[in-house]
This record gives structure tokens, C-alpha cells and sequence, in this order.
């Protein structure tokens, strides 16, 4: 079904739940009206606060057109709805699109991971430029039909994995480039501080009970494109991240933030296979208590040999000490990487912004290698104002669909895998597909939509 038909027929038989859709919010908006960037905000409490507050900062580009979140009068969203008193608010971002779609030129999506699918295919259907949340979904169909929509539509996609804007990520490019990190064959990283989830211990077996919910709250809307379940307070604030029906764990909430500079410029791509190793009281309803995954990503060309990263979470579930550490300024914190190379060279760095440190295979104070550390370009923009200026023209994104969407899959996949309980799974990186294994290829499309939301996946 082509866009204009199904945004006709939304309107006809209420697929959507909402008014009929006019001619005028099919066709793309008139971007720079008044000189700036009219945006939406999609999930405004929490994380969507945060975002909220750094693009609002930007005044002098940013005009705000409409607020949107389920939970439209709930205490998380009191503090945006004090700054912008007069902004049109929704519960549904369908009736937002309906009734605003003219206003409105880019989006920042920043719901639970599940439902950022339905709300960027349909902003990007309607030549909506998307800042969306990390990871951009937890199914990893889902993520692959958003990385091929924004191809198609053309519009500017940037995945809220912040630090690609800042300087590590191009000091990481510069020891690429550079050749001073090269062959790389075993990458650790590790999110080792307590979760949410820990407070189940591993005993939840099924999903919370239902409950009455607020008045306030769209329960529906939430919803999405799940299936149908009763409302309960424990999947509210964040703490839908415990469920693998919502979230992708500590993988997807950290991963985009520790591994994936170095992802994007080894050149790492999709894994062709994932191992299982620790899975610490896993159930079928929410994370385990601790888990080892190791990914395999098969050789590239020169340089760029078959390597191995190991992703490692919960309490004290740290990766052995590299032989001989060389910098005795280096501590290693509960949210890191090491990177080795294949030269004997250990490069490693914290979570977000911090920058690489030579730990081991050199000496970090031999001169030339401080020069090294440090010799890099230095980011005009940080990852917000990137955005907005990419859509004027006058930046490029560091974190687009094309790069964001692989490296959410590879969270999708390892939120799959532990879900799953195989200890051994293969997979194809051409194909997008696992071999000789059924159950698993079902599990990456995952459950059908709810009944209405089918139509997203035709996008």
C-alpha cells in the first residue's frame, strides 16, 4: 500500500484511531517558515526531557511546534510542560501528525525502545526529518525496515548515541586511519554496575499482573504496536528496560555508548556468530542477573581480521586484566572497553565521551605517543546541534540510520540471543538471516502487531 493510500484508508476506517488525514499533512512541510526548524517532540519525560532541554537550548534554530507523550500530565512531564505552556499536546502521535503535520519539519522520538518504530516510520513516511533514541528498536526486522525507510525518504536520521559528536569518536578514527590501532581481533566490553532488573533476582517468571491505571496515562498509546496486556505501574519510568517484550537490556541502553565508535570504524559490521556464555538466572519475562555474550565478525580485508567482542554485564562480571599494564594512571571503572591490537597494544576507554588511553604494549608517556593520543580533529557541534545543522546543510550526522541501524541490530541480536537460551547461534550477515535455526529467525521479526498498527510495516 502506497503512503498517501494508507494515510487515506487511516482516516477511512480508523486504522489509526484518529481523524481523517488531509492533503496538506501528506506533503512535507515548509521547512524554515519563519527561519526555523519547527520540531516535535515525541516522549517528553525521562530521557525525552533531557533531549527536550538540549534542543530547546537552541533557540535561534529550533522553534517547538508540538508535545507529545503518553503519559501527557503524569509527573515526569510537568518540568517540559512548564517551559513550553502553550505548545500543542498530544497522548497519541498519530492525532499529532494528523493535526499538525504542517508545523511540523523534524521529530526527537524518545519513548521506550520498542515504540520508537511505529512514531519514526510514520514521521519519515511524511518527509519528517528523525533525532531518535538509542537503540532505534528492540526487534531487529523492526530496525532494519526503519534503516531502509530513511534511505528511501531521504531525510536527515540521527540515533541519540551522543558521543559520536564528540571527541573520542574522532580520536578513535584517528588511531584507525592512523594505522596505530590495526588488527584488531579482540575487543572487551562491560557494563558492570547494578540494573533494574536486579531487583527481581531472577524469580519474575511472568509478566506483571494488571492493574488500574492512572487516568492521565494513554495505556494504548503506549502500547503501540505490542500486544495487548494489562496496564501495571512496573513497566512505568524506564523500568520497561527490565522486559525483553520492551527494551533490549543493559546491551542495547549501554553498548551504543562504550563499543560502537570502534564498531564503525574497524568496520566490524553485522556478526556471523553469538555465543552465550553466562546467562545468570535468565527468564523468559526479564534480563538475567548477569550475562557473557561474545559476538565473531568475520574479516574485512587488510588489516582487518576476524575478531571477537565480548560484551559482559552485571555486578563484578568484569573481563580479565590485560597482562602488562604500562599506565599507572589507568583504573578501570564499572562501564568500559579494552581493545586489543595486533601488535600487543591495549587501547581503553570508559562509557560516553571518554577518550582512549594506551595501557599496555607502549609507553603512554613516550612523547610521540602522547602526540598520537591527541592529534585528532576536534567536533564543531555536539550531537544535537549536528542535527539541526545537518538539516540546514551545514553539518553532517555522525550517528545516520545507515551506521545507527546495524549497530542497534547487533543489541537486538544479543537481547535475542540470551532470550532465547541457544548457547551457539549462526548467523548470516548477507542474508540478515540465523542458519538452521527456526525459532530464531521467527524471533527476529518477532510477535505480529496489534491489531491497527499492522500498516507501520508497509511504511
Amino acid at each position: 500500500m502506497k503512503r498517501r493510500d494508507f494515510l487515506k484508508a487511516a482516516g477511512a476506517v480508523s486504522i489509526l484511531g484518529m481523524g481523517g488525514c488531509s492533503q496538506l499533512n501528506i506533503a512535507k512541510s515548509s521547512i524554515f517558515a519563519n527561519g526555523k526548524i519547527g520540531m516535535a517532540f515525541i516522549g517528553i519525560g525521562n530521557r525525552g526531557n533531557s533531549d527536550f532541554t538540549m534542543f530547546h537550548y537552541f533557540k535561534d534554530l529550533v522553534d517547538v511546534v508540538a508535545l507529545c507523550d503518553t503519559d501527557m500530565g503524569g509527573p515526569a512531564t510537568q518540568p517540559v510542560l512548564e517551559m513550553c505552556p502553550d505548545a500543542p499536546r498530544y497522548t497519541d502521535f498519530r492525532k499529532m501528525f494528523d493535526e499538525m503535520g504542517r508545523q511540523i519539519d523534524a521529530v526527537c522520538i524518545a519513548t521506550p525502545d520498542f515504540s520508537h518504530f511505529p512514531a519514526t516510520m510514520l514521521a519519515m513516511s511524511l518527509g519528517k526529518h528523525v533525532y531518535v533514541e538509542k537503540p532505534l528498536g528492540n526487534r531487529f526486522y523492526e530496525i532494519e525496515l526503519m534503516t531502509q525507510a530513511a534511505e528511501r525518504y531521504g531525510v536527515v536520521t540521527q540515533m541519540g548515541n551522543q558521543a559520536h559528536s564528540d571527541g573520542n569518536y574522532y580520536q578513535c578514527r584517528a588511531l584507525v586511519e592512523g594505522g596505530f590501532m590495526h588488527d584488531v581481533t579482540r575487543i572487551e566490553a562491560y557494563m558492570c554496575a547494578a540494573r533494574r532488573w536486579h531487583k527481581y533476582k531472577g524469580e519474575l517468571k511472568t509478566m506483571p499482573p494488571a492493574e488500574e491505571k492512572p487516568e492521565h496515562l494513554d495505556w494504548n498509546a503506549w502500547l503501540a504496536q505490542r500486544a495487548e496486556r494489562g496496564y501495571n505501574h512496573a513497566y512505568m519510568g524506564g523500568e520497561w528496560r527490565c522486559f525483553f517484550e520492551y527494551g533490549t537490556g543493559p546491551l542495547g541502553d549501554w553498548g551504543p555508548h562504550i563499543f560502537s565508535t570502534t564498531w564503525e570504524h574497524l568496520k566490524l559490521g553485522l556478526p556471523s556468530r553469538i555465543e552465550v556464555l553466562r546467562d545468570e538466572r535468565r527468564t523468559d519475562v526479564v534480563f538475567p542477573l548477569a550475562s557473557t555474550l561474545v559476538f565473531t565478525f568475520p574479516a574485512r580485508g587488510k588489516g582487518l581480521p576476524e575478531c571477537r567482542l565480548t560484551w559482559r554485564d552485571g555486578l563484578e562480571n568484569y573481563p580479565e586484566m590485560p597482562g602488562k599494564v604500562t599506565d599507572r594512571k589507568w583504573t578501570r571503572k564499572k562501564h568500559g572497553a579494552e581493545v586489543y591490537g595486533g601488535d600487543g597494544r591495549v587501547f581503553a576507554r570508559g562509557s560516553h565521551s571518554s577518550p582512549f588511553q594506551l595501557i599496555a604494549g607502549g609507553d603512554p608517556n613516550d612523547p610521540e605517543v602522547k602526540r598520537i593520543f591527541k592529534d585528532f580533529p576536534k567536533p564543531k557541534y555536539n550531537h544535537y546541534e549536528s542535527f539541526l545543522r545537518a538539516i540546514r546543510g551545514e553539518d553532517e550526522v555522525r550517528s545516520p540510520f545507515r551506521l545507527a541501524g546495524p549497530l542497534s541490530q547487533i543489541c537486538a541480536l544479543g537481547s535475542l540471543a540470551v532470550e532465547l537460551g541457544d548457547p551457539v547461534l549462526d548467523f548470516d550477515p548477507q542474508a540478515k538471516r540465523f542458519t538452521a535455526n527456526g525459532r530464531a529467525n521467527a524471533m527476529l521479526s518477532g510477535e505480529a502487531p496489534r491489531a491497527g498498527w499492522e500498516e507501520f510495516y508497509r511504511l
